[in-house]
This record gives C-alpha cells, sequence and structure tokens, in this order.
C-alpha cells in the first residue's frame, strides 16, 4: 500500500505542475532557448536567432507525451527586440498547441560594443488551445454525453519579464501565463491557476580567457504554491566563435502534496559556427522511473546575419 500512495503521490505531483503549462517548462532555457520563457530575452544579441526543440517523455509508454516548439527573435531596429514563437504538446488523447508573440526593449549599461552589459524588459502574448481526442478513450459508458460537451479550451494569456546581464552575472525575472480572455476553464478548475512566476540568476566564472564555469538557479513558481527548482553547473570551452559545454541540471518539486526530486539531467551543446546543436537526458530519480522510463530533449539552433536590422544596435 505504501508503494501505490507512493507512486499517487508522485502522479499526483506531475499532473498538478503539467496543468500550469503551457509551453512545459524543462531544460529549453539551457539550450539557446531562455527567450521561450522571458520576453525581456527576445532580440539579446545582434544575430537573428531561430531555435527548434524536441522533448519526449516516459519513453516506456506507447503514447508518451512530446513536445516541440520553434522560435525566432531578433534585434529589429535600434534598441527594439521581438520574438516569435509556436509549440505543440501532445499527450496521448490530449493535444495543446500555442503561440507567443512579443517585444523588448534593451538599455545598455556600457558602450564597448559588445552587449555583455544590458538591462531588458519585455512582453508577449500567448494563444493556447487544448482539444482532447475523444477517439483514443476507452470510458465505460461510450454513449455518456459528458464526455463530449466540450471539445477544447482556448485561452489567452499576457506575459511580463526582465533581465539584465553584468559583468558576468546574469538575473532574469519573468511572471507567464497572466489570463486576460476567457478564464471560465481557470474558474472552474480545468486548467487551474496557471499563472507563473520564472526566477533565474546565474555567473560565467572565467577560469582563463578560453575556459569558464557557470552554476545557476532556475526556479518556476506557480500562484497555487507548486515550484519547480532546477540547480545547474555548465563548463564551457570557448573558442573565437565556437564553443562547446557540458554540465548538469538537477531538478525537484514542491507543493501542497509534499516535495520531490524529479531527475538529474546531463546537459550537453556546441556552437559550431552559426549552427546550434544541444541535447539533454533526463534521468528519473523517482520510482515513477520504474513504470514511465526517462526523458530526453534534443535543440537546434541558427544564427543569421541580422538582415532585418542593418544599422545594428544603438548604444547611444
Amino acid at each position: 500500500m505504501r508503494k501505490i500512495a507512493f507512486v499517487f503521490f508522485l502522479i499526483a505531483i506531475a499532473v498538478q505542475i503539467k496543468a500550469q503549462e503551457t509551453l512545459p517548462n524543462y531544460q529549453q532555457y539551457l539550450l539557446e532557448g531562455d527567450f521561450l520563457f522571458n520576453p525581456a530575452l527576445y532580440g539579446k544579441t545582434d544575430k537573428v536567432a531561430l531555435n527548434l526543440n524536441y522533448q519526449k517523455q516516459f519513453s516506456e509508454f506507447d503514447e508518451s507525451p512530446n513536445v516541440q516548439s520553434v522560435g525566432i527573435h531578433a534585434n529589429i531596429v535600434d534598441r527594439l527586440g521581438m520574438g516569435l514563437t509556436f509549440f505543440r504538446d501532445q499527450n496521448g488523447p490530449i493535444s495543446a498547441n500555442g503561440g507567443s508573440i512579443g517585444g523588448s526593449y534593451f538599455i545598455p549599461m556600457n558602450d564597448d560594443g559588445e552587449r555583455k552589459n544590458q538591462f531588458s524588459f519585455g512582453t508577449s502574448l500567448s494563444l493556447y488551445n487544448m482539444t482532447i481526442d475523444w477517439a483514443k478513450l476507452n470510458p465505460e459508458d461510450p454513449g455518456d454525453p459528458e464526455l463530449y460537451d466540450d471539445n477544447g479550451i482556448f485561452l489567452m494569456y499576457a506575459n511580463l519579464g526582465l533581465a539584465a546581464t553584468y559583468e558576468g552575472f546574469f538575473v532574469g525575472v519573468s511572471v507567464r501565463d497572466i489570463p486576460i480572455k476567457n478564464d471560465i476553464p481557470i474558474q472552474n478548475g480545468i486548467e487551474p491557476l496557471p499563472t507563473k512566476i520564472f526566477l533565474n540568476t546565474g555567473y560565467d566564472w572565467y577560469l582563463n580567457d578560453g575556459f569558464y564555469v557557470t552554476p545557476s538557479i532556475m526556479m518556476d513558481v506557480a500562484t497555487n504554491s507548486s515550484r519547480l527548482l532546477d540547480i545547474n553547473v555548465m563548463a564551457t570551452a570557448k573558442g573565437e566563435e565556437d564553443y562547446f559545454s557540458g554540465g548538469f541540471s538537477f531538478r525537484t518539486s514542491k507543493n501542497n502534496v509534499g516535495s520531490q526530486s524529479l531527475n538529474l539531467s546531463p546537459v550537453i551543446k556546441a556552437s559550431i559556427g552559426n549552427l546550434f546543436l544541444g541535447l539533454t537526458y533526463n534521468f528519473g530519480m523517482s520510482d515513477i522511473k520504474e513504470y514511465a522510463g526517462n526523458s530526453f530533449m534534443l535543440s537546434v539552433g541558427y544564427n543569421l546575419d541580422n538582415f532585418i536590422n542593418t544599422r545594428g544596435f544603438r548604444y547611444r
């Protein structure tokens, strides 16, 4: 009975966290996808940055959850950035998809021409749609009209963010999924209290000109008091244009049911010219791993010369 209760406890944590998500938070932010969670990072470099991610969960399940996301952002004029993202989240009979569009504004903290020290703020608008494929269900009473009352949920959210980098330190705060239209599913508990606050900070500790270590944390706090905490350490060897990084991310969760260590994830990533490649593998650290298996994420990115803003970033 204890083992069964523990499994239900883990499932309760997973379901409650999942219920809060539009785009689920995995390690995208470690794989050049930090702008997916903080609109203040749209246009943080002088390139047009493209980022694609694929996350596969619970490998032992026949129809295990998987998430795909694609985003692009750039500095579009002077100090203004803009970003556009799309995602699809497939979880058995439940399919969710959506996208965001927004902008940011950057304030340089010096005029050295490298954008290493800067402050930014941004906002975006997200659209989210969830549908259920009833053909994939096997109810005891297939004719029950309650099963077919609603074939989907459409929601509109606002997102806000702040970010800063200074002398190797970086910090970001974003408030995501603030409902602004059609909050009836939220009031009725179908999509309960989805608003989340992301907090992240870290430091690039240079041991020499070509090698540095980056400890960082990321906290995802939902307004129902559930919380995810990532503790990350990455080591990077960097050349003039290319780099290679390796490290790990350790994730824990806590809510009103209890707390649990979720996974330990090795992370590797590399940039070769304008091409970016990244991979994480999530080793489960709870008993649910015996039934569900592990998960992984693949990431691909590409940086284009900024054909949108050929004049470049304005420092003054």
